[in-house]
């Protein structure tokens, strides 16, 4: 009886391990499947999350490459796909100027982004000459020093290198320049409505022999005229003054053109051919507190044969705030054989003078005279698209630190010229830089790169 009990009980425990041999058995093997399904899941996943990356990363990569191609209208948002991933991107404007590019890759249910902010940093030489440069003489005994003075030349006159090199210059030698044009600027910017002019229209040829008027009343001095010739030993103006003319303007000899001392007026010569000055005639800004501004635009050509003399003076105390600002520009050649700057002036702010002509400088007798002194800087700039660039001498003599104008400078210009008192048109002339600038040769520049 003892023994059938004995063997029952054997039986029992065996069955019972048996069974429970079963259940952990059948618990590994499910446990096995759920991290095989789980694994499975993981793996089809992560395959997900990587296209979805790729996706947001080739959506940051193709606006990278519109911008890169001159695109600049913000806010603006543009889909695509890649090897059946999708993503959409994102393109703002900060108020720095930069550009931030958000791209949303999505693959089935994954999704990620790439988030990239960039600057576009143009590539612009202050001096910029698709030809020839050359100064005969370089004069930089001052006591000012040259900062970002950066040009690229097609050629250069050995001495200039030389001249150039030893006062700090960095010279690129290039026969790909690509050179912002005054060619491709909007004109209409430059001419006031007809109806807005004191004197003449856009039809008739007008003499100008007396002090011109602000008979309007509206606050500037405007002369309009089909041909337009100034002729008087001196004629002043007081206030800002456009003399604009859709044909020639003509300074007779011995005509100046002169900035009443202490006025706040700023001047703009424009001539939809040729602008003339004859013998000993020229331009002169005499020192106001609000410095000053002067633009000479011509389609054609800025002539003046005299050698003798200064073609632009600038003179006095310009004490101000302001930043003062000179163009000189054409779609054709500067041809100007005297002093094309003569600046004695004592300033408290940024000067910045540019000469911008298409199709060459030649001032063979004449240059840059600037012995003033300032608080700041003084910026220069030479821009010829396709053409030599020749002057007699460059001779800096005052105290003030010297630059070339650099894309920075020209950016904060054009974004903060109003707040600068840059006028108007100056401030539009720097907005038309900064747009070929960027067009024409700019660079990306990656501020920096994130994926999430």
């Amino acid at each position: 009886m003892q023994k059938l009990v004995n063997s029952n009980l054997r039986k029992g425990i065996t069955f019972i391990t048996v069974l429970g041999t079963i259940a952990a058995l059948s618990i590994a093997g499910a446990i096995g499947v759920y991290v095989t399904n789980q694994r499975t899941k993981s793996t089809v996943s992560t395959r997900e999350s990587i296209k979805a990356l790729k996706a947001a990363q080739s959506g940051a990569e193709e606006a990278l490459v519109r911008l890169k191609n001159g695109f600049n209208t913000f806010p603006y948002t543009f889909n695509g796909t890649i090897d059946g991933s999708g993503f959409e991107v994102n393109l703002t404007k900060n108020p720095d100027n930069s550009i931030t590019i958000i791209s949303t890759g999505k693959a089935n249910n994954a999704l990620r982004k790439v988030e990239v902010k960039v600057e576009n940093t143009g590539i612009f030489y202050p001096f910029a000459i698709n030809g020839l440069f050359k100064i005969n003489e370089f004069d930089n005994t001052g006591s000012g020093n040259w900062t970002e003075a950066e040009a690229g030349v097609k050629t250069i006159d050995n001495n200039t290198y030389t001249e150039l090199i030893d006062n700090g210059f960095k010279i690129t030698v290039s026969s790909t320049l690509d050179v912002p044009k005054v060619a491709d600027i909007n004109t209409s910017i430059f001419y006031p409505l007809e109806s807005e002019c004191d004197y003449g229209d856009y039809n008739t040829d007008l003499t100008v022999k007396n002090d011109p008027e602000d008979i309007n009343n509206d606050g500037k001095i405007i002369v309009c005229g089909k041909n337009i010739t100034l002729d008087d030993a001196l004629i002043n103006f007081d206030k800002n003054t456009i003399i604009a003319a859709e044909g020639n303007v003509t300074f007779t000899p011995n005509t100046t053109l002169k900035q009443d001392v202490g006025s706040a007026s700023n001047l703009s010569i424009i001539a939809g051919d040729t602008a003339y000055f004859d013998s000993n005639s020229n331009i002169d800004f005499a020192g106001a507190d609000e410095g000053f501004n002067f633009i000479l635009y011509a389609q054609d050509e800025i002539s003046s044969p005299d050698t003798t003399g200064q073609f632009i003076s600038i003179s006095g105390n310009q004490n101000t705030a302001n930043v003062s600002n000179v163009f000189i520009m054409t779609e054709g050649e500067i041809n100007v054989n005297r002093d094309l700057i003569d600046d004695t002036a004592t300033t408290r702010n940024d000067v910045n003078f540019v000469l911008w002509a298409d199709k060459g400088i030649n001032s063979e007798n004449g240059g840059f005279d600037i012995a003033g002194s300032s608080s700041t800087v003084r910026n220069f700039s030479v821009i010829v698209a396709d053409g030599d660039a020749v002057f007699d001498h460059w001779a800096f003599s005052g105290s003030e630190d010297r630059s070339g104008l650099s894309y920075k400078d020209i950016v904060n210009y054009c974004v903060n010229g109003t707040s600068l008192g840059i006028p108007e048109t100056a401030k539009n002339l720097y907005c038309e830089l900064k747009t070929q600038i960027e067009t024409r040769s700019g660079e990306i520049k990656v501020i920096y790169w994130k994926e999430y």
